[in-house]
């Protein structure tokens, strides 16, 4: 049963460390502090007399463990509940000012959260006017409609 212990302890360093490498968004190291906690918990089971350095190391790893595995769960969590800041989700339905006039068929110069984007339309649009948008192409052009268009 010692052996097992052994294995189980020995395993999930390997695990940690091979979480370094790979990209398991965390799952070996999960793994590798479960079976690092049950190897322990077999060797404590096991042995009669536990050495004192034993306690001296191993508490504070669990310690340690609980710590890093809280702050990460709480950092994830945190991640995955932010709005996302980029991207083409991002610019749509946004409303921007014309700074160049966008002819039927031409392109035109949009600011857009204080960024200058070109721009193109189904309508002629104005300099000085509003438009918003409603689809960003492959060549990172903005389709966009007059502001309070409903179509």
């Amino acid at each position: 049963m010692a052996y097992l212990a052994d294995f189980l302890i020995f395993f999930a360093f390997i695990l940690v460390i091979t979480d370094f490498f790979a990209m398991s968004y965390g799952v070996f190291t999960a793994a590798g502090a479960i079976f690092f906690v049950v190897g322990t918990v077999i060797l404590f089971s096991v042995m009669h007399a536990v050495p004192a350095f034993f306690i001296r190391i191993v508490l504070p790893t669990y310690i340690t463990l609980t710590v890093f595995v809280s702050i990460f769960v709480y950092l994830g969590y945190k991640a995955y509940r932010t709005k996302v800041k980029i991207g083409e989700s991002t610019l749509i339905n946004e409303e921007g000012e014309v700074t160049k006039d966008i002819r039927l068929g031409g392109e035109g110069k949009i600011i857009v959260n204080g960024e200058l984007w070109t721009a193109f339309s189904d309508s002629e649009i104005l300099k000085g006017t509003n438009a918003v948008i409603i689809k960003v192409d492959k060549k990172l052009r903005l389709k966009v409609k007059p502001a309070g268009n409903t179509k």
